[in-house]
């Protein structure tokens, strides 16, 4: 976790210098809100002009990170790459030693928010902007894979009597499937009535 921890620092660095909103999300995020878990990974939001690409190449570079090619060896980072990565995926995914890193680009409306609302939190002295629990359970419920769903239910379970749920709701309708609408609304009700045994 220290070297987790220390990438972090580090690529917040990158994103003060070049002033660039960010949000950290994934796991990080999730052991903040919810039930922690392990993890390798290091997973943010950000938004990245076009006119910065080179400038955020060279910082990547200087803090040590690669990008995999075609052949699967590690890399400097160019602008190509980053190029490739965010029209086809919109995510940079690279690494810095045995940490991968993936950095997401706003697609949807919803992230747009995630970055507005971030919350800052202490890491190593700094603050770093994390993803708030209601906006990580909706981007959660988006990917819907089952460590997704776990993590859900244990940021529910965490934070309940302290959520927001009206915007949850309201994101909701704007970026799920109707079925996806469903089970929120299922969860929120699940976990109120433990929030109600609790009190009882």
């Amino acid at each position: 976790m220290p070297n987790l921890i220390d990438v972090v620092v580090k690529l917040a660095g990158v994103f003060d210098r070049l002033q660039l909103r960010f949000a950290l999300g994934g796991a990080l995020a999730n052991n903040y809100w919810g039930i922690v878990r392990t993890t390798q990974d290091v997973d943010c939001l950000f938004a990245l002009p076009r006119i910065k690409y080179q400038l955020f190449a060279d910082e990547l570079n200087a803090i040590g990170c690669t990008v995999q090619d075609e052949a699967g060896e590690n890399v400097p980072v160019t602008v190509p790459h980053l190029t490739q990565q965010v029209e086809q995926r919109k995510l940079i995914e690279c690494c810095h030693e045995t940490v991968r890193i993936e950095l997401f680009v706003p697609a949807v409306p919803l992230q747009e928010e995630v970055l507005r609302r971030a919350v800052p939190i202490r890491l190593s002295g700094r603050d770093v902007p994390v993803t708030t629990a209601e906006d990580l359970i909706l981007l959660k419920l988006a990917f819907h894979r089952a460590k997704d769903l776990q993590d859900v239910r244990g940021i529910l379970w965490v934070q309940r009597g302290r959520l927001d749920l009206d915007y949850m709701r309201q994101w909701s309708e704007r970026t799920h499937e109707p079925d996806t609408q469903s089970e929120l609304v299922r969860l929120i009700a699940e976990y109120s009535e433990s929030e109600a045994d609790d009190r009882s």
